[in-house]
């Protein structure tokens, strides 16, 4: 009997790059809200200003990840779906009750419970309306970094489909993406609302995962990442066009920030699918365990610093904010590492 062929994986020096980034951009995530919610002055606030862009960079290293795992099983819609349920609620819902026990402690529950965020966030909706229009929820007790979840699973139930479409035609289907993305942001400029802004983003995340499907057919140049990496570019230039037309309020708001998100997306993929991007794979190797060992918890730490860490009055002070560090690092640690143990895992067939 004729062994099946197995499909090729990432090289040791990919995963210890994307352990790498995951985990630089987790940590850079949180300085930006603890710099931000303690009013960090001069140089170090200025540098710790582009959260936003270390959300994109989780968006295109997702896209690479579940495409390089799951190209062969997410046609498989059970297990699939499974696998990204167990991996995204169970972290999200630790988070939740966090910050209701703050916010409890605090004694300002009452005051700020809003039962529409809280079924908002549990149905994957929410968004932060201060920076962009369209918002049809903002996060539970404002715990905005929960903002890109919304996408994040999205991008899981359209994956499927698109993966289907595209192991029959893949050059339509990535142009077809690109396409449906630009005219999803255009008609957010004319009718804002959360779900063609979601659609919208999706060729950011399908990017990442055309990367991962041209290193695993052993392409090494960006040429082989043209035609997403094209579609990128098409995105910033319909976004630049609604910035010049509509009313600008700040770099760090709609319209600009969408802007600053493509733009950030598409430098990225071309200099992460060069000979920088290989240089600094090398170059993580020379220590796997570390960015392993950070980005094994990097998701715990990304939902759960906010009440922590900017939210909880007890983490005011020097003393109790080391306390609150402790305790996020243990709940990321049990959210990411012990609680998957607890969970069925999804069938093998």
């Amino acid at each position: 009997m004729t062994a099946r062929p197995q499909p090729p994986a990432l090289s040791p020096h990919v995963r210890a790059l994307l352990d790498a980034a995951r985990a630089c951009a987790a940590l850079y995530v949180v300085a930006h809200h603890v710099a931000k919610g303690y009013g960090f002055p001069g140089l170090t606030g200025h540098l710790l200003r582009f959260g936003q862009e270390a959300v994109i960079v989780f968006f295109l290293l997702s896209g690479f990840v579940i495409f390089a795992n799951e190209r062969v099983r997410a046609l498989s819609p059970r297990g699939y779906a499974w696998r990204r349920v167990r991996r995204i609620y169970p972290p999200l819902i630790v988070a939740m009750i966090v910050s209701t026990l703050v916010y409890w402690d605090n004694g300002t529950l009452a005051r700020h419970f809003d039962a529409g965020r809280l079924i908002g966030t549990l149905l994957a909706i929410q968004d932060v309306s201060t920076l962009k229009p369209g918002v049809w929820a903002d996060p539970y007790l404002g715990n905005d970094p929960l903002w890109s979840l919304s996408y994040e699973i999205a991008f899981y139930i359209i994956f499927p489909p698109t993966l289907a479409l595209w192991a029959k035609r893949p050059a339509l289907t990535t142009h077809a993406v690109g396409a449906i993305g630009c005219g999803a942001y255009a008609l957010f400029a004319m009718v804002p609302n959360h779900l063609a802004l979601v659609i919208a983003y999706y060729p950011l995340w399908w990017a990442g995962a055309m990367a991962a499907q041209a290193y695993l057919d052993g392409e090494r140049s960006v040429r082989a990442i043209a035609v997403p990496l094209a579609w990128l570019v098409a995105l910033c230039g319909v976004a630049l066009v609604v910035a010049l037309v509509q009313p600008r309020y700040g770099i760090g708001l709609y319209p600009i920030l969408p802007l600053r998100h493509f733009v950030v997306a598409a430098v990225v993929v071309a200099v992460m699918f060069g000979p920088i991007g290989r240089l600094m794979g090398r170059a993580s190797a020379w220590s796997p365990a570390l960015w392993s060992g950070v980005a094994s918890i990097s998701y715990g730490l990304y939902v759960l610093h906010m009440p922590l860490l900017v939210d909880w009055q007890r983490a005011k002070g020097a003393g109790g904010f080391a306390l609150a560090a402790v305790l996020l690092i243990a709940l990321a640690w049990s959210v990411e590492r012990w609680l998957p143990r607890l969970l069925p895992r999804a069938p093998s067939r």
